[in-house]
């Protein structure tokens, strides 16, 4: 039986203290250390921490779904105070207190929303009054086309026939389900508008306050001042972006009732409008209005090349806006990643729907500009 003499574990012993006071040093100094006695990090540990944040982003995903009705509300309230509040500003320079100047911007606002509503209500409901009618009227159109089609009617008539003799299902809805149905679609709405109009008035008013309340909660002087440059520059940039966008997108939307009028197409005003909101979402919005264009215009002309030339020449317009103009004014300082623009509206409009896809980019460029910042001093030049 070997045996092993004191001095010679006292010695062993000596060397794992100091093996392990070099890895609490290392780990003060932010540097690599050792994690155990051979020096290979534990992969289990690893693979624990990585499944504890992933389970944390989960929570947190599942938490931003389910809390929707009021998530989206305030953050619709971030992304338009963005854009008021320069007006804000100029109204307040003028020495009006700045409760007043915001409650005035916040009536304009609403007094812009319902005008438009309430200007618009007649053509939307025109067209929702004929929205049983599209469909046979686009076949009609389309009957030059139809030819590819005929294996699928096939397709459809044998369908049918396998499933004529299983029993079929009748619905049939009372008024009261109406009225039902009706109520359960306007009380969330104004709901989550009322929501939408207090955050909004709120956060203009206290921004300063929350700012410094955000500030505050971390003890480091140094991580104060770098949240406070990260907020402030998130306010810039999204100050920057939508009040420029919001200029274009007007401009946008004027070019559209003047294009649409310029053709034939009824109700401009109402193509002018959609093109102009729904082109705060890239790529989708534009893709939208085109669609919408073409279908109007297969109601409206006999011929194809006549329905399709207000879609044509609206891609042209808005070729033209997103390459030169819109660069242009917002400046490379803004530049996002295209992919990365597209997958933030994927997933937004997945999580949140139609409003999630406006609130993709501010929430995209909010990201960009605080891991921007976190990672600062990490940035290195990579080689070519």
């Amino acid at each position: 039986m070997t045996r092993v003499s004191k001095p010679a574990v006292e010695e062993n012993r000596a060397k794992r203290r100091e093996r392990e006071d070099a890895s609490r040093d290392a780990a003060r100094n932010g540097e690599p250390g050792i994690a155990t006695e051979s020096g290979v990090a534990d992969p289990w540990e690893r693979v624990s921490q990585v499944s504890l944040i992933g389970l944390f982003v989960i929570a947190l995903l599942w938490c931003a779904y389910v809390a929707q009705p009021v998530i989206v509300p305030v953050l619709l309230a971030w992304v338009i105070a963005t854009i008021v509040l320069p007006l804000v500003k100029w109204i307040e320079d003028r020495g009006v207190p700045r409760v007043l100047a915001v409650v005035a911007v916040a009536m304009l606002l609403v007094a812009i929303i319902v005008s438009l509503l309430v200007l618009l209500s007649t053509p939307v409901a025109y067209w929702l009054g004929r929205a049983t009618e599209i469909g046979a009227l686009i076949k009609q159109k389309l009957q030059t086309i139809s030819q590819p089609l005929a294996l699928l009617e096939e397709l459809r008539k044998a369908v049918n026939v396998i499933g004529a003799g299983e029993p079929t299902l009748k619905v049939e809805q009372q008024s009261a389900t109406v009225v039902a149905t009706i109520l359960s679609i306007l009380t969330p709405a104004v709901s989550q508008f009322i929501l939408f109009i207090g955050a909004l008035v709120f956060y203009l008013i206290y921004q300063d306050r929350l700012r410094s309340a955000v500030v505050f909660l971390l003890r480091d002087r140094d991580a104060r001042l770098a949240t406070l440059r990260t907020l402030s520059e998130i306010d810039t940039n999204m100050t920057t972006y939508f009040g420029a966008f919001t200029i274009v997108n007007v401009g946008l939307g004027v070019v559209t009732v003047a294009l649409t009028w310029a053709v034939g197409l009824p109700n401009p005003l109402l193509w002018g409008v959609l093109a102009g909101v729904l082109n705060y979402v890239p790529y989708i919005g534009p893709a939208i209005v085109v669609a919408t264009l073409g279908v109007v215009g297969l109601l409206t002309y006999n011929t194809l090349g006549e329905a399709f030339v207000a879609p044509l020449i609206f891609v042209g317009i808005v070729t033209v806006e997103g390459q030169f103009l819109t660069p242009t004014l917002m400046g490379h300082r803004l530049e996002l990643n295209p992919f990365a623009v597209f997958l933030a509206i994927a997933f937004c409009t997945w999580l949140w729907g139609p409003l999630g896809a406006f609130l993709a980019v501010p929430l995209l460029m909010a990201l960009a500009v605080t891991l921007g910042h976190a990672f600062a001093e990490e940035k290195r030049e990579l080689p070519e």
